[in-house]
């Protein structure tokens, strides 16, 4: 169990790096540093820096599920999406994922399947459910409120 809580110190403590510096700025000395564990614990927990990013992503996901409210106008649809969804730490990571992906596909992959997908799900979900909103109106809608997200950055 021990292992499992050093592991997650130090994902948690990426977090903000990889977030500040991307994944390319962020190095494994940084994280030691941030952690307050040695290097050869990060490595023993993280053979690179893809598998750190992979599971800082996993904890930050996992922390950041879909949390649907009911709404009955599109006032209350952009307030639910700025509240939950793209909050300013959710809008970096978005900035990180396409602008760095590349260098880590499997947290790349992992991020577009359990929150990106999730997220529109679930808002599609309150599409069907609420009856002046249509899933294409929701659709365009959180792709305009991602990009002006991003332009902010």
């Amino acid at each position: 169990m021990a292992q499992k809580s050093k592991k997650n110190q130090i994902a948690s403590a990426a977090l903000a790096l990889f977030l500040d510096n991307g994944f390319k700025g962020t190095s494994i000395d940084m994280v030691v540093k941030v952690s307050k564990v040695s290097k050869a614990t990060v490595y023993n927990h993280f053979p690179d820096k893809a598998a750190l990013i992979l599971a800082t992503l996993a904890l930050w996901i996992d922390a950041n599920k879909p949390l649907i409210a009911p709404v009955r106008s599109i006032e209350d649809f952009e307030a639910l999406v700025h509240q939950r969804w793209l909050t300013a730490e959710a809008v970096r990571f978005y900035a990180l994922v396409i602008g760095e992906g590349w260098r880590f596909p499997q947290a790349k992959q992992l991020f577009w399947e359990q929150y990106d997908r999730q997220w529109r799900q679930a808002f599609s979900y309150v599409s069907v459910n609420a009856d002046t909103l249509d899933e294409l109106l929701i659709d365009q809608q959180l792709d305009h409120l991602l990009l002006e997200g991003l332009k902010r950055l």
